[in-house]
């Protein structure tokens, strides 16, 4: 009976840690084509970073849509990861109180579209599972067996007990001073006591939501309780250009960057306006959404949208709107979410086939090809989103399935080996305003996991970008 008991304890000890073996990537990323639209929201909206303070009310809600249109039995699991989004070594009952592997109950069918779908929603944390400890997370969506992953979304969990400042610097790369941009990391440990601070002790930064523009780097000074990364060229990105945009909220009107709409019964085709490279283009101090992209449908909402915004879309618009979501957006989000209901606007948004143009006069290498990139797509190069050259409009053309909503997106260059050049499309400028953000990191000899212990989101225009 010892030796049963003894099984049982060691394998529920080992429940969770994740497998060299498993059939999914630490990333952003989905993994059937039938799987579109997915966002992680923090408290429901959409312009926040997916960051929740550990013990908070904070909380994420993921939302996508599955276009077989069919029930499915779905579940999640959520993985504590290292630094490096690697899994850590920490089990199940260290990090969760709860249970993991829970199937996602919240769907509802679209209504009124000609494109059908089924939309679903979870809550994290929920009553089922709440999170114990900081640090990198990984949530998994599959079907019926973790080896069938539907999708992957990274998130953090925050202990926010040190004090972060983050500042603009003149980039050391001095010859491409007007195209870079660089900051300088400041962390306050008053109310920390860290044994071996230049060792124990890194940043992690990353450009507009991209964690593909990641950077890592320990500091270089420490002294009066101050910790700081000013090493130069640590963190430092090329500024690129503000984002293109187009705006498909609605099937009735040409909004921006759209130049046709053809309504059929089956369907719906949209053609956006010829696009060019902008490398010889000087620096537009235009308001984009950094990357981001919204759902929604402006007949649905009757000419008025919940962002507030009418014909043009502006960041300083969107913050101060999103943090005044008490009485419209959130409103709405919290009233679905406290009766199981989906926002209106993910299920009356219907989808569109979207065609880009570019008219593109230079040589590509045997070796590059050109393709789209935004939140919409995890900044990620795939097929679906490359663009191809059609030789009887002498142009590149890329065909996209996209739901009702506003899109930022660039252009980029990616070769065989997945390097990605953007400024050779879109041109890049020290005066673009991007979004940072910054996670303060700490490991000392003996803790067996990476806490996350701060955290700071700044813009190069507003400074704290919340």
């Amino acid at each position: 009976m010892k030796n049963f008991l003894f099984l049982i304890a060691l394998f529920i000890s080992n429940l969770s840690i994740a497998s060299d073996n498993d059939n999914f990537e630490f990333i952003n990323k989905e993994y059937s084509p039938d799987i579109s639209t997915v966002t992680l929201e923090l408290n429901g909206l959409p312009s926040a970073f997916p960051v929740i303070r550990l013990g908070s009310a904070d909380h994420l809600v993921l939302k996508f849509d599955d276009l077989s249109n069919q029930e499915k039995y779905l579940y999640y699991r959520i993985i504590h990861c290292n630094r490096d989004w690697t899994p850590s070594d920490m089990r199940e009952l260290d990090y969760l109180n709860g249970f993991n592997d829970e199937r996602l109950r919240n769907y509802d069918y679209s209504s009124n579209t000609r494109i059908q779908y089924l939309h679903y929603w979870q809550n994290f944390p929920n009553k089922d599972t709440k999170l114990k400890i900081s640090g990198n997370y990984l949530l998994v969506i599959y079907e019926d067996d973790i080896q069938n992953p539907v999708l992957t979304r990274r998130f953090i969990v925050n202990e926010d007990i040190v004090k972060v400042e983050v500042n603009d610097i003149y980039p050391s790369d001095v010859a491409n001073i007007r195209y870079k941009q660089e900051i300088s990391v400041s962390v306050f440990t008053d109310n920390l006591r860290i044994n071996n601070p230049l060792q124990d002790v890194t940043v992690v930064a990353l450009q507009n939501e991209n964690w593909g523009s990641e950077k890592m780097s320990k500091p270089n000074i420490f002294g009066n309780n101050v910790l700081k990364f000013n090493k130069l060229g640590s963190f430092e990105w090329w500024g690129n250009a503000e984002y293109r945009e187009f705006d498909i909220r609605s099937f009735f009107r040409v909004g921006r960057g759209v130049k046709f709409i053809d309504r059929k019964k089956d369907g719906t085709d949209i053609i956006l306006e010829t696009t060019y490279p902008r490398t010889t283009k000087n620096h537009i101090a235009i308001f984009d959404f950094n990357g981001r992209f919204f759902i929604e449908n402006w007949e649905q909402v009757g000419g008025s949208s919940i962002l507030g915004l009418g014909s043009s879309i502006s960041t300083p618009e969107i913050e101060s709107i999103l943090n005044e979501l008490n009485g419209t957006l959130s409103a709405s989000t919290l009233r679905s979410i406290s009766s199981n209901r989906p926002e209106d606007r993910n299920i009356y948004s219907d989808y569109a086939y979207v065609t880009v143009y570019l008219d593109y006069g230079f040589d590509l290498k045997p070796n590059q090809n050109i393709y789209i990139l935004g939140a919409f797509n995890n900044w990620t190069p795939s097929d679906q989103y490359m663009m191809k050259f059609d030789n009887g409009r002498d142009m590149f053309v890329s065909n996209l399935f996209l739901k009702q909503g506003y899109y930022n997106y660039y252009y980029a260059i990616v070769d065989d080996n997945g390097n990605i050049d953007i400024p050779s499309m879109e041109g890049s400028w020290n005066e673009t305003e991007n979004d940072y953000y910054v996670f303060i990191y700490i490991k000392s000899l003996g803790d067996l996991y990476d806490r996350v212990i701060g955290y700071y989101p700044y813009n190069t225009n507003y400074k704290n970008l919340y």
